[in-house]
C-alpha cells in the first residue's frame, strides 16, 4: 500500500532536478512593482476623491435673481438711463438701483477688444478658492474734484466723457433683458439726449447673476465693444444662465454660470424691425429650469479595500497568464533554452552524448 500511495502514472522532474531560469524572476520583480504602482495610484484617488457633475432640476424656486453689473459706457452718466424688461412686459427703472459715477472713459489695459472669451467650466478648486461674496463699494461724487471754472484744474484733469455704472439689480427670474439707453430714446421723456453725446462704446468689468463674487472669471468680463464709424450702433448680448452649485468636503457655493453670443447694428439697418431701431445696450437673459451640480466624492474605507483586492487581484492573474503563454510560445519557436521558467543544466548530458 506504501507504493501505491507514491505511485505517479505521469512522473514529473523532481524538484532537485530542475534549475530556475532568472528570466522569471526580472519579469516577477516587474509585475510586483506595477502592482505597487496601482495600488500607490489607487490610494491617492481614495484620499484625493473624484469629481462628479451631474444635471438636475433646480431644487430652488426663485422669484427673484440679482443682476451684478460693472461698466464703462462713454457717455456722460446725465445722459443714461438703465432699465430692466421681462417676458411679462414688467419695466422696472434699474437706474435706481445702480451707481453711476462720471469718468474719463478708457479701455483697461489686457482688456478684450470687440472678442469674447472661450467658454470654460471652471475647476471645483479653482472656484471655491475665487468664491469669496463681496459688495460693490459706495458712489463716490467725481464731479467736486473737477472744477470747468477754474484754470488751475483745467490744464491736468481730463474731460469726464464717460459714466461708469456699477451695483446689483434685482430682477423677476424670468426671460428678459437689461436696457442700458440714452435719455428719451426707447422711452419716452422730458429731456432727449443730443445725438452728438451719444457712443455706447463700453468696457465691460463685470457681468454675473446671483451671489456677487467678484473674483470668479465670467464670460464677458474684461471685455470691450466699440464702432468707431458709427457711435450711435446697439450693442446686444445674449445670456443663457444656468444655475451651478459646487460642494466639497462639506463646503458650498451656489453660483449661475452663462453662455453668450453678441451681435450689433446699426441706425440705417430695417433688418431688425423699426421698434428695434435704438441706439444702446441690450443684455438679454434667459435663465434655464436645469442646474448642474459638481461635487467632491469619496469612495467608503470599505468600497475602496474591496475595489483594491480586486484590481490587484485582476493583475496578478493576467500577468501569471501572460507569462505562461509568453514562456510556451518562447518554447515552441526556439526551444527550451528560451524558457522563462525553467533552464537546462549546461553539466547535463542527453543519453546519446554518454
Amino acid at each position: 500500500m506504501a507504493g501505491l500511495r507514491t505511485f505517479d502514472a505521469f512522473p514529473k522532474t523532481e524538484e532537485q532536478y530542475k534549475k530556475k531560469s532568472q528570466k522569471g524572476g526580472v519579469s516577477s520583480l516587474l509585475t510586483y512593482l506595477f502592482l505597487i504602482f496601482i495600488a500607490w495610484t489607487e490610494f491617492g484617488n481614495y484620499f484625493g476623491g473624484y469629481v462628479d457633475q451631474q444635471y438636475i432640476v433646480d431644487p430652488d424656486v426663485k422669484e427673484n435673481v440679482q443682476v451684478n453689473l460693472d461698466m464703462f459706457v462713454k457717455m456722460p452718466c446725465q445722459y443714461l438711463d438703465v432699465r430692466a424688461r421681462d417676458l411679462t412686459l414688467d419695466n422696472k427703472l434699474a437706474s435706481s438701483e445702480l451707481k453711476f459715477e462720471d469718468m474719463a472713459f478708457f479701455i483697461p489695459y489686457d482688456t478684450r477688444i470687440n472678442d469674447i472669451k472661450q467658454i470654460v467650466t471652471p475647476e471645483l478648486n479653482e472656484i471655491l478658492g475665487d468664491a469669496i461674496p463681496a459688495e460693490f463699494r459706495e458712489k463716490i461724487d467725481t464731479r467736486r474734484y473737477y472744477d470747468e471754472n477754474d484754470p488751475n484744474t483745467q490744464d491736468h484733469l481730463p474731460t469726464l466723457d464717460g459714466c461708469h455704472i456699477f451695483g446689483s439689480v434685482s430682477v423677476n427670474r424670468l426671460q428678459g433683458e437689461l436696457q442700458i439707453l440714452a435719455k428719451g430714446y426707447g422711452y419716452g421723456g422730458f429731456s432727449v439726449t443730443p445725438k452728438d453725446k451719444i457712443n455706447f462704446a463700453h468696457v465691460i468689468n463685470e457681468l454675473s447673476f446671483g451671489d456677487f463674487y467678484p473674483y470668479i472669471d465670467n464670460p464677458l468680463d474684461g471685455s470691450a465693444k466699440f464702432d468707431k464709424d458709427d457711435p450711435m450702433t446697439a450693442f446686444v448680448y445674449h445670456t443663457y444662465v444656468v444655475p451651478t452649485i459646487y460642494q466639497k468636503l462639506g463646503a458650498e457655493v451656489d453660483t449661475n454660470q452663462y453662455s453668450v453670443g453678441e451681435y450689433r447694428y446699426h441706425k440705417d439697418d430695417n433688418t431688425m424691425g423699426a421698434v428695434n431701431l435704438v441706439p444702446g445696450i441690450f443684455i438679454k437673459y434667459n435663465f434655464e429650469s436645469l442646474s448642474i451640480l459638481v461635487s467632491d466624492k469619496r469612495l467608503s474605507f470599505l468600497q475602496f479595500i474591496i475595489r483594491l483586492v480586486a484590481i490587484l487581484s485582476f493583475v496578478v492573474y493576467i500577468a501569471s497568464w501572460l507569462f505562461v503563454l509568453v514562456d510556451m510560445g518562447l518554447v515552441a519557436t526556439l526551444g527550451p533554452k528560451w524558457s522563462l521558467r525553467y533552464q537546462p543544466d549546461i553539466t547535463s548530458q542527453g543519453i546519446l552524448e554518454n
